[in-house]
């Protein structure tokens, strides 16, 4: 009997352990595949905006889209408010009404915040009219603020990766491969030196693969990045293209230039250092030294002086 209890309790341990493995297996070979078509649908990116997978995202954009909706249609210079904003990385459809319900909601919702706190605590006089036209006034213009500031920061993290850039796009076409192949091939690469040039190149390779022009599509690429070196790329690669010459040292030219470039960004900013610090030391630094080392003997002195007068 012992000996079948065993026997009993091992096929039953085992096979209960070659279920759960089997189990564990196959749902472990379907998150396999899921995130493997997840990747193929992220990695490749397309000219149509999909719209937001967020519900209530896409609602409030929704939202915020009516709210400055009416503004956009008096706007002379709406494809220059879209290429700032394509500039900055945003590419919603509807960037321009967001952009202006964005404004008119900060320019409402500032003032109304101050007032509800007012009357909470209640606080109500005549310059809180005053205040409030301030903050409107804040909240309206701190959109094109923030829209600037993001563009420089895109901006500049592009500069900054696009020598590493250069030298995959150098490697490739030295290896043989075309110039569509090779952004083909950098834009599969480049994803893990700066997400932003990786999105830039991606569409760049959708607008390639749908039949643009290869000029009208590196001329795109500069645009979209706004940035100076880029289109200098560009129109190097352009020239080169045109000219039959060798891209390949062109770009290997141009890369040692960037490179030299941000060196010399970087010793300008080391040099401007001491006059930007000038400021701080004056108003916190030195008011603590003056305390630490003068503070004692203010103390002695005081102590001296009233002992005398007793």
């Amino acid at each position: 009997m012992t000996g079948l209890f065993w026997v009993i309790a091992t096929a039953s341990f085992a096979t209960v352990a070659f279920l759960t493995y089997g189990v564990l297996s196959y749902f472990s070979s379907r998150k396999m595949v899921r995130d493997r078509f997840k990747q193929v649908e992220t990695d490749s990116m397309p000219l149509v905006y999909r719209g937001e997978d967020n519900g209530f995202k896409k609602r409030f954009l929704n939202w915020i889209s009516s709210l400055g909706h009416f503004a956009t249609d008096s706007k002379e210079d709406d494809s220059k408010l879209r290429q700032s904003l394509i500039q900055a990385g945003f590419r919603h459809p509807k960037g321009t009404a967001i952009y202006f319900g964005l404004r008119f909601l900060l320019a409402l919702l500032l003032p109304v915040l101050y007032l509800l706190g007012n009357v909470m605590n209640g606080v109500m006089n005549r310059g809180n009219l005053l205040v409030c036209f301030m903050l409107a006034g804040s909240g309206f213009y701190v959109v094109p603020y923030l829209l600037r500031f993001i563009t420089r920061r895109r901006q500049d993290r592009i500069d900054k990766a696009l020598p590493d850039v250069l030298d995959l796009l150098i490697v490739c076409m030295e290896a043989g491969l075309s110039l569509q192949a090779t952004i083909n091939r950098v834009s599969d690469e480049v994803k893990s030196i700066s997400t932003d040039l990786y999105r830039e190149l991606q569409l760049t390779n959708a607008e390639l693969r749908t039949g643009i022009n290869r000029e009208e599509a590196l001329k795109n690429l500069g645009e979209r990045t706004g940035v100076q070196n880029v289109r200098a790329l560009v129109g190097l690669m352009i020239q080169s293209d045109r000219m039959g010459a060798s891209i390949v040292q062109a770009l290997r030219t141009h890369a040692s230039f960037l490179r030299v470039q941000r060196a010399q960004k970087a010793e300008e900013k080391a040099a401007k250092l001491p006059v930007k610090i000038l400021f701080p030391l004056l108003l916190f630094i030195f008011p603590a030294i003056f305390v630490v080392v003068m503070g004692p003997a203010v103390i002695q002195m005081t102590k001296s002086s009233f002992f005398t007068g007793h």
